[in-house]
């Protein structure tokens, strides 16, 4: 097992030996069910469909306007896959990782996120939603322009991330990690109670947190 320390959180990386997995083509149109497997390339744009995948390495697949859900996600790498415009609801995703994909657009709800970490993504226009999030989720080096972040955000680390133009809706927000990103322009810092940033990025914020609070701040 592999573990990540960011921000002082801990995060267990997907559990993956692939040398185990068995290659498959994906097919993700209607129910599926994907075990030890490794599914490369493939255009899938604009499937439905709904299932789980565990133990599973999916590469360079094109899931641009894929409608999915409900899917069980453990021990997942989404490495170069398309999910722009994407769609998807996950009951749990357990040791789920995405690498160097494109997601902009994407719409995605997770209701229990257990140890979730992205790398090099794009989220632009994005909206994310975590009804509850247990270990960490870590997002590092990714992109959140005039993206949505909403629910739980509690243990969420943004590590070398552009929030611009970001907005916020969390229901909790304790343990949220912001201080090693760049931040322009976000909105509902309200609803960040609980949440760290720098003494910089305090300096910056100051009156956006004055303003958003119905302060009047006198010149």
């Amino acid at each position: 097992m592999e573990f990540l320390k960011v921000a002082g959180k801990t995060i267990q990386r997907a559990s993956i030996a692939e040398e185990d997995l068995v290659d498959d083509s994906p097919n993700f149109q209607g129910e599926f069910d994907y075990a030890a497997a490794r599914l490369a390339q493939g255009d899938q744009s604009g499937v439905a469909g709904e299932g789980s995948l565990s133990v599973v390495l999916i590469s360079d697949v094109d899931l641009s306007g894929s409608r999915l859900g409900p899917v069980e996600l453990s021990n997942v790498r989404f490495d170069g896959v398309n999910f722009a415009n994407a769609t998807v609801s996950a009951v749990v995703a357990r040791r789920t990782e995405v690498l160097r994909s494109q997601a902009i657009g994407l719409r995605i709800d997770i209701a229990k996120a257990i140890d979730v970490y992205a790398e090099e993504c794009r989220f632009d226009y994005a909206t994310f939603r975590f009804e509850q999030v247990k270990g960490a989720v870590v997002f590092r080096g990714c992109s959140f322009r005039e993206s949505v972040l909403t629910g739980d955000l509690s243990n969420v680390v943004f590590d070398n991330c552009e929030l611009t133009g970001t907005e916020f809706e969390a229901t909790r927000a304790a343990g949220c990690d912001l201080t090693e990103s760049r931040l322009t322009g976000i909105r509902g810092l309200l609803t960040l109670r609980g949440a760290r940033i720098n003494d910089d990025q305090a300096s910056v914020l100051a009156g956006q947190i004055a303003s958003e609070a119905g302060l009047t701040v006198i010149p």
